[in-house]
């Protein structure tokens, strides 16, 4: 997690109820605020796949010749309202306000949010990561059933599943392997990016 001042950031938001900091372009959480509320939530899996949404959508734009850096998602559900918003290319800050919060006042709010985390959040170098290692994490998200899917993967590989959990200290050929059998096993022409 991170050094930044979350409770303090988010103190005097009405209808919040969570704050997901995505470090992008993996997908992983930086850190979270959750309301006291709603523990039973897992901050890891939902700034993933709010990561991932983000990249679609920035896809989705581009395929529309509609592609802007200053892009912004709200989704409303029956009990909730996210916005999601791309930061510096390099983190994925989303918002989960009360369905019931007008939505002028979660616009006006969300602003608020940004320009009090603008400073805050660090210029983040990440290591690139092996492909093979991208696509064994594609695996644990969507798979439906990643254990047994980690098997499969075992059986079509001819690699150990102690060597599929260090997927970076895999060779080429290996790592080759690993993404054939996801694409073959999960169904794609490609893994996504």
């Amino acid at each position: 997690m991170s050094t930044i001042p979350l409770d303090e950031v988010v103190r005097d938001v009405r209808g919040l109820q969570a704050l997901f900091l995505t470090l992008m372009p993996d997908c992983l959480l930086f850190d979270a605020w959750i309301d006291r509320g709603r523990s039973e939530w897992a901050a890891e899996d939902v700034a993933s796949y709010f990561g991932d949404l983000v990249r679609a959508n920035r896809e989705g734009l581009k395929a529309l010749q509609a592609w802007s850096s200053d892009m912004q998602v709200t989704i409303e559900s029956a009990d909730t309202l996210v916005v999601l918003k791309e930061v510096r290319g390099d983190f994925v800050v989303s918002f989960v306000f009360d369905r019931n919060a007008p939505l002028g006042m979660v616009r006006l709010q969300v602003r608020r949010l940004l320009d009090r985390l603008d400073g805050m959040l660090p210029k983040v170098e990440l290591h690139e990561r092996s492909p093979a290692a991208r696509a064994l994490d594609f695996v644990q998200r969507y798979a439906p059933d990643p254990h047994a899917t980690m098997l499969r993967m075992a059986l079509k590989t001819g690699l150990s599943l102690e060597q599929l959990e260090r997927p970076d200290a895999l060779d080429e050929a290996q790592a080759q392997a690993v993404l054939e059998a996801t694409q073959d096993i999960l169904g794609l022409d490609q893994i996504p990016a």
